[in-house]
């Protein structure tokens, strides 16, 4: 821990299908780009297997979460750790992309962090990059601007997929992150096949938040950040990558 800070870590116990709720309240999204079917990654079960072995392979990865330093996997990505919660849900989208059982239950994590003007410019200079206009995906770690003042950023590391949104603008805004599979030879950054949604949350100017969760498969993926309006939510924009 750092000296002088505490940051909390909240393990949610509860199940749930939020993503399900929220994808009941966005406004005019339909998906543009089918994803394309993978095979799942090595250690992965493949689909179709027992329910034990899809139960006893989720146990672990959340286990694993738990056991994970959530500070020096901020501080890696140039941030600061504010709060951390790992929670228990059934994702069925989640699980239907990999072949496992609809119910399973699986973990998410929810990072706040702050990640300070240092990282803004280092997120700046890998968009104007990422936002070239290509014909296919462009694969790794990736950052871009989004309509919406502020960064988006889609990474794999350690085993995980991770989608962060940096808030840049006046005052707060409410949303959700959301990643979704797409073609990996899709051009622009088009929405998908949903593959994981974040939890409704509130950014103030030079809040970071970030969701995460096991990657199961390569592939395609694109993240967008979805803000609160009078009805539903509009796409304030995002980033696409093979990772």
């Amino acid at each position: 821990m750092s000296r002088g800070r505490t940051v909390r870590k909240t393990i949610a116990a509860g199940l749930g299908v939020a993503a399900l709720a929220l994808g009941a309240t966005l406004t005019a999204v339909a998906p543009s780009q089918a994803a394309t079917t993978e095979e799942n990654l090595p250690g992965v079960p493949a689909p179709g297997s027992p329910a034990s072995e899809w139960e006893s392979w989720a146990a672990q990865e959340r286990a694993d979460a738990e056991a994970t330093d959530w500070e020096a996997d901020s501080a890696a990505r140039g941030c600061t750790l504010e709060d951390v919660t790992i929670s228990e849900e059934v994702d069925r989208d989640y699980n239907l992309a990999m072949g496992a059982p609809a119910d399973l239950a699986t973990h998410r994590v929810d990072l706040l962090e702050d990640c300070g003007d240092a990282a803004a410019a280092d997120t700046a200079s890998r968009a104007a990059t990422s936002e070239a206009s290509t014909l296919a995906l462009p694969s790794g770690n990736r950052c871009a601007s989004t309509s919406g003042p502020g960064t988006m950023c889609l990474s794999k590391s350690s085993g995980r997929i991770y989608a962060s949104w940096q808030y840049r603008g006046s005052g707060s805004v409410s949303g959700f992150l959301r990643i979704y599979r797409v073609s990996s030879g899709a051009s622009g950054c088009p929405t998908g096949t949903t593959w994981l949604t974040g939890g409704s949350s509130t950014w103030r100017n030079g809040d970071t938040r970030t969701i995460s969760k096991t990657r199961t498969s390569a592939g395609g993926y694109s993240a967008h950040i979805w803000k609160k309006v009078t009805i539903g939510h509009t796409d304030w924009g995002g980033v696409c990558s093979v990772l």
